[in-house]
């Protein structure tokens, strides 16, 4: 089987793990953009590509000079959001397409394969809230074309399911299940905290994510300042660590700055995948404070399984996805709240039995509903069955071979 990725310029190591994982040791291509977003993720990927790429390009990027200027400077002054090149006839070769979000250029591509060329599409929804992304107002054409095209929408949260409900799509056309990751690579062991830059000595507090606003940095910065200024934690040397990288950095650094936290915190910047499991292990507790905005609320949060699989306790907030994903292993604070973290992990530091009662709760959770060799076998049985379906359709009532239809 030849499989089709499309995920653009959003293509990170921790989500392409369940491909690796896939029955039968399919053909798969990445059909990726570049762009700045690209390059941060892919700072986390630490070694080649897993699999073969197709490289597919913004019109900034290719085409007339002058054109391609001039979209840069509308793009730069105007606000107007670059577009992808069509590339849907390079699609023709594959049996399956599995594509990301109902209002991306590259799902677009994917619904004109599938009406040209009858190649079983697969949309992967991550989004949370209905009717969202729909500015400029092609994005609106683009979802309304794609839920009609797609044979199949897969989800991984019950978020996700609903959002798509309420646009019209039927439930029998909708698959959920769970992501996963390597719970074997993911794992408690002996933490290396030399390595990083921390003492044994330390009560470590551990960031991983982006650093932007809507992971909710801001407040935790704010939290560990009322932790260091708590008297009745005097005893206690805490130690912020922070991995990740992306837009924000500058931000950051001047709050930690302004609230006098430099001595307490230590950047790390990306870390290879497959050295994370080095970095939850040299956490006391797991912290992803993330916050709502209008356009976005936390769609799973995959730091989350991985510290819960590491054994690590977790402090994190309602918002979005994350209750329906940590359950009762995990403490749930409001968003927004520097107050209420500060009190969730104040309780944490001062009661040893508390956190390894969360570690235990949040390694077992990880174990049960999110290894990747699971989610992997069912993503396989959706594909066997849009491959059956299309060989059925291939043919008539009398057994003979139907030819495709190619509209112009």
């Amino acid at each position: 089987m030849r499989l089709a990725l499309l995920k653009g310029n959003r293509f990170n190591a921790w989500h392409l793990e369940l491909y690796r994982h896939l029955r039968g040791d399919p053909d798969v291509v990445m059909f990726r953009a570049e762009s700045e977003i690209q390059r941060y993720l892919d700072e986390q990927d630490g070694g080649a590509p897993p699999f073969a790429e197709e490289r597919i390009y913004f019109d900034t990027q290719c085409g007339n000079p002058a054109t391609r200027l001039m979209n840069v400077l509308r793009g730069r002054y105007a606000g107007r959001e670059a577009r992808i090149v069509p590339f849907h006839e390079r699609l023709q070769a594959y049996d399956i397409i599995h594509t990301w979000e109902l209002f991306t250029d590259w799902s677009a591509e994917a619904a004109v394969a599938r009406q040209r060329y009858g190649i079983p599409l697969a949309v992967m929804v991550w989004d949370n809230i209905p009717f969202n992304m729909e500015h400029p107002d092609y994005r609106r054409e683009i979802k309304r074309r794609v839920i009609a095209a797609a044979d199949c929408f897969l989800v991984h949260t019950d978020r996700s399911l609903r959002t798509l409900t309420v646009e019209g799509v039927p439930t029998n056309r909708i698959h959920k299940f769970p992501p996963g990751i390597d719970t074997g690579l993911f794992c408690p062991g002996q933490a290396s905290r030399g390595a990083f830059g921390v003492s044994d000595e330390e009560f470590v507090i551990l960031f991983v994510g982006w650093l932007l606003p809507r992971k909710g940095i801001d407040f935790l910065l704010l939290a560990l300042r009322e932790l260091l200024s708590d008297s009745a934690l005097a005893t206690h040397k805490l130690r912020l660590l922070m991995a990740g990288s992306g837009p924000g950095k500058d931000r950051v650094s001047q709050l930690i700055a302004r609230l006098g936290l430099k001595d307490a915190c230590t950047f790390l910047g990306s870390v290879p995948y497959d050295r994370m499991p080095e970095v939850y292990r040299c956490a006391d507790a797991f912290v992803l404070p993330s916050i709502a905005t209008p356009e976005w609320q936390e769609q799973f949060g995959m730091a989350i399984i991985e510290a819960m699989s590491c054994g690590v306790p977790v402090v994190t907030t309602y918002s979005g996805a994350i209750p329906e994903i940590v359950g009762d292993a995990a403490v749930l604070c409001q968003p927004n709240d520097f107050v209420s973290l500060h009190a969730a992990l104040k309780d944490l530091i001062r009661q040893p039995s508390r956190r390894a009662g969360l570690a235990a709760a949040g390694r077992a959770r990880a174990m049960g509903c999110f290894d990747v060799r699971r989610a992997a076998q069912t993503l396989s049985d959706i594909y066997d069955s849009l491959l059956g379906k299309r060989n059925e359709s291939q043919f008539d009532a009398e057994g003979a071979k139907i030819r495709p239809q190619h509209p112009g």
